[in-house]
């Protein structure tokens, strides 16, 4: 089959096949707007974040333990607003920041985070997760923030 007529017969079904459908696809993250900053470490870094709500803005606090204080870093990894669940997931992660550096330090560092979110809509459910550098995890939810 001619490779051109192969791809607009794929094309046309696969319009057909979800027209009037991508208005109900989630908007994931399209309309969340965050602030991360990097703090001092005054959190004790096995206990969950600290998670407040307060008129649609969310505030979260925590610590991280991160391996080597040359080449790690602590970073807000992933931030997405489900609309229609009205649900915000934020996850905070232990990351690698050696940018081709030659060789890291073999220590292990705690850093502090302040990450301020709001989103375009209402928010029913809030969830903050830090992931630490040997796997551990850690877990903030709020719920009910619509009654």
């Amino acid at each position: 089959m001619n490779r051109r007529a192969l791809l607009s017969v794929t094309a046309g079904t696969a319009a057909s096949a979800t027209a009037g459908c991508l208005g109900r696809l989630p908007a994931v993250g399209s309309s969340v707007s965050t602030e991360f900053e990097l703090v001092d470490a005054d959190l004790d870094p096995s206990d969950d974040p600290d998670v407040t709500v307060e008129d649609g803005t969310v505030v979260a606090r925590g610590t991280i333990e991160y391996g080597s204080s040359e080449c790690g870093t602590v970073e807000l990894a992933h931030a997405a607003y489900e609309g229609s669940q009205e649900r915000l997931d934020l996850l905070v992660v232990a990351a690698d920041d050696s940018s081709g550096v030659g060789g890291c330090s073999d220590d292990l560092v705690y850093g502090g985070y302040r990450l301020e979110a709001s989103v375009e809509g209402l928010l029913r459910r809030v969830t903050v997760t830090e992931h630490h550098v040997f796997g551990d995890a850690y877990s903030t939810t709020v719920d009910g923030l619509d009654d």
